[in-house]
């Protein structure tokens, strides 16, 4: 039997996005309430488990789900924040946990928003898609309240400076291997943000506008958390040098 479609913005993927919500605010509450030295040891654990995660999931989506194994590479934005999440997580230093946040906020998050999993619920896409981005969310959250790391200014342009090379060099690999990662070549086939943007390929230009004031508007959240009843302020020197 085929798997049903999936339907954006139904009960079923409202109920799933509410569990992935309640799932990332316990975590991260876990994290903000035990001693920060036990706040670390879970985020190098939550990093061992999307390291794991990833490699199982991609011999699923290849071996079950039939993806090509070029779609594993990090030339993925999430594929990407799956290598370096877990290396933020473990090095707990402020710039890779700049870039994990800014990224996932400014451009995974809206996955759970205007999800395009491959089929509907409770496919093994389905499920697979929803468990992956929230691992996202919750590891970019996690560093964020759980270990203090809100990004500077200086941590944000670099963040932003990082992203212009990271779609340089996929965007030579969709030209040379004729693929289409980051949307550069055709806009998703569900219905996204993207369809607000324009038609292809004016909306990559559109994209680079809406990117620099998302990853402002996400900064001044991060700011206002740190600076709020949940933000934490047993964090190392560096933080509070930013």
């Amino acid at each position: 039997m085929a798997p049903a479609p999936f339907h954006p913005f139904g009960l079923t993927h409202l109920v799933t996005d509410l569990v992935v919500v309640a799932v990332i605010a316990a975590v991260v509450a876990w994290g903000r309430l035990v001693p920060l030295a036990r706040a670390r040891r879970g985020g190098r654990v939550l990093g061992v488990v999307m390291l794991v995660y990833y490699a199982v999931e991609s011999v699923v989506r290849v071996k079950w789900l039939g993806a090509s194994v070029s779609s594993q590479l990090p030339c993925d934005l999430c594929n990407a924040l799956f290598l370096l999440a877990p290396l933020a997580l473990w090095l707990d230093r402020p710039l890779p946990h700049a870039i994990v946040y800014l990224w996932t906020f400014s451009g995974t998050l809206q996955a759970l928003v205007t999800p395009t999993p491959g089929s509907g619920f409770p496919s093994v896409e389905y499920v697979r898609y929803f468990v992956a981005h929230g691992l996202l969310v919750l590891a970019a959250a996690y560093g964020l309240v759980a270990l203090g790391r809100r990004p500077s200014r200086r941590d944000a342009l670099l963040a932003i400076g990082v992203l212009q090379g990271y779609e340089i060099a996929v965007g030579v690999v969709d030209w040379l291997g004729g693929a289409n990662f980051l949307y550069l070549r055709a806009p998703p086939p569900s219905p996204t943000l993207y369809d607000l943007l324009g038609p292809w390929p004016w909306y990559n230009l559109s994209i680079e506008g809406v990117g620099v004031v998302s990853f402002y508007f996400w900064y001044r959240v991060a700011l206002a958390i740190s600076r709020g009843p949940i933000g934490r302020r047993e964090v190392g020197a560096e933080v509070e040098a930013a």
